[in-house]
């Protein structure tokens, strides 16, 4: 990775409930989806891909994926920065929080939900963003996405960055 390479780290929530008394806002996450959260986080922490910023829905999935990725980084959870927009947001809503990023960022994590971090690694990737699973699905519950882009923060546009991994929590061994 050159001084200039700056990296986003898209990672869907893990597995949650299909519903909740509460609503779809406080779903929590599964036996299975937090075990695939800790698969995920301690994979991370073995390539040393360690985010500098991490920006998190507010969703109880969403935050519960956070936490425990963070734990096997060995990130304080007080460092996730919780924006609730990230919850039903959008790629434009995506998109000016990457380009408003400080530029002494040089790798950032978004966790947050389907269908948005799909079509976001869409209109980023010039590689073309295409499914590896049977079902279709481009981004399953616990799956990360790490693309690496050079140049500024607020520069950032479509078609500006490559896919460097793909990992699904589910596919890699327990710990």
């Amino acid at each position: 990775m050159s001084k200039n390479t700056r990296q986003i780290m898209i990672l869907r929530h893990a597995k949650a409930e299909t519903e909740a008394v509460s609503g779809d806002y406080a779903r929590a996450l599964t036996s299975a989806g937090k075990q695939h959260a800790r698969q995920l986080g301690q994979h991370i922490h073995d390539l040393r891909l360690i985010p500098q910023s991490i920006y998190c829905s507010g969703a109880r999935r969403a935050l519960e994926t956070a936490d425990i990725v963070c734990e096997q980084l060995f990130i304080a959870t007080g460092q996730v920065t919780v924006r609730e927009q990230l919850y039903l947001a959008d790629t434009p809503v995506l998109l000016n929080l990457l380009q408003a990023l400080n530029q002494r960022i040089s790798r950032v994590m978004l966790v947050g939900h389907n269908p948005a971090l799909e079509d976001l690694v869409d209109w980023l990737s010039k590689d073309g963003f295409e499914s590896e699973q049977h079902s279709g699905k481009r981004l399953l519950p616990a799956s990360l996405v790490v693309l690496e882009y050079n140049g500024d923060w607020s520069a950032l546009g479509s078609k500006s960055c490559r896919i460097s991994q793909i990992i699904h929590g589910k596919h890699l061994k327990p710990a």
